[in-house]
């Protein structure tokens, strides 16, 4: 396993990673800094490092505005309890800007 990005975001990392013997699929996880051993929660699946990456950056900016509205990630859906849940495919599937990151959060 090769991890190729590495993204602090609150009390967790973001990384890229590729599976050995996996050439073209690389993983974004999340790992909690509690449990460094770990190599966290696949939440998506990439076919380049580059989207991976970008995936990681998107995966971190929406982490930060759904703390900011009450959300909590349990293992792939961002939880509220006085809102739906979202499931983080749903907001990673498509690169999206902040302006529709918020918008996401805001309707939910």
């Amino acid at each position: 396993m090769t991890v190729h990005y590495l993204l602090n975001c609150y009390n967790n990392q973001i990384l890229v990673k590729q599976v050995d013997g996996e050439a073209d699929a690389f993983h974004v996880n999340i790992q909690s800094n509690n449990n460094p051993l770990s190599f966290g929660n696949t939440l998506y699946a990439a076919a380049s490092k580059e989207q991976a990456v970008r995936i990681a950056n998107q995966l971190c900016a929406f982490y930060s505005m759904a703390r900011a509205n009450g959300y909590r990630l349990e293992g792939a859906i961002f939880r509220n309890e006085n809102k739906a849940d979202i499931a983080v495919e749903h907001v990673l599937k498509v690169e999206r800007t902040e302006d529709e990151m918020h918008d996401l959060l805001q309707k939910a």
